[in-house]
């Protein structure tokens, strides 16, 4: 009898330790877990929208300012229509 008693005292030990060492590592996922919720909160990990660059549709930024080509040439076109529209009105006189 005492031989059955060592053995569901080391057993029943075992088990405790078992439990205890269970509970531990499920508390520290479920804190773990807490944690990334937490820091994955947008208004602390994302700059904010107004001091983001704007971007294309597939990532790449939009850098603003400098002359476009885009730009150049709408400037140039507008030049060109003036100085025939002058010519026209000369050629007149």
């Amino acid at each position: 009898m005492d031989l059955f008693d060592s053995w569901g005292e080391s057993l029943g030990g075992i088990w405790d330790s078992a439990l205890n060492g269970g509970e531990q590592w499920v508390e520290s996922w479920f804190d773990n877990e807490a944690d990334k919720v937490t820091s994955a909160a947008p208004e602390e990990n994302r700059v904010p929208q107004n001091q983001e660059p704007a971007k294309q549709p597939d990532g790449q930024p939009i850098y603003s300012g400098g002359l476009t080509t885009h730009t150049a040439l709408m400037i140039g076109g507008g030049v060109i229509v003036a100085v025939l529209a002058v010519a026209v009105l000369m050629r007149g006189k």
